[in-house]
């Protein structure tokens, strides 16, 4: 798994490449919660390589679902998903709850994913 993470102005970017994943929940967070905050997410990038494999975002391993279930139909390489909003402070699309990690979940295994999140804690 890589990771980058970058700051500007309190608006943070991390993007988390799983060389394979596993059915469920994979094993390391996407963001780290950090107590007494919310991660407010205000877009998104993700890609699957392998098709059937749907994926979504949860607080915490075995938590309650951030983000809606992105489908992921068709077979072959890479497809990116883009959900995304502009001016980033006031507009966001999912948030955490309290405290709580990012984590991906996956319905089946894949061959690899990629997942670009903008975020804050808040």
């Amino acid at each position: 798994m890589g990771t980058l993470d970058t700051l500007t102005n309190g608006i943070l970017t991390k993007t988390v490449a799983y060389a394979s994943t596993t059915a469920g929940d994979q094993a390391s967070a996407i963001i780290t919660g950090v107590a007494g905050k919310k991660i407010r997410i205000y877009a998104i990038g993700l890609s699957i390589s392998i098709g059937g494999t749907n994926c979504y975002l949860r607080n915490g391993a075995g938590g309650t679902p951030v983000t809606e279930t992105f489908l992921r139909t068709l077979s072959g390489s890479s497809f990116p998903a883009y959900y995304n909003r502009v001016g980033y402070q006031g507009i966001w699309l999912y948030e955490s709850i309290v405290g709580s990690s990012i984590i991906l979940n996956c319905t089946t295994a894949a061959a690899q994913v990629s997942v670009s999140l903008v975020y804050s804690f808040v």
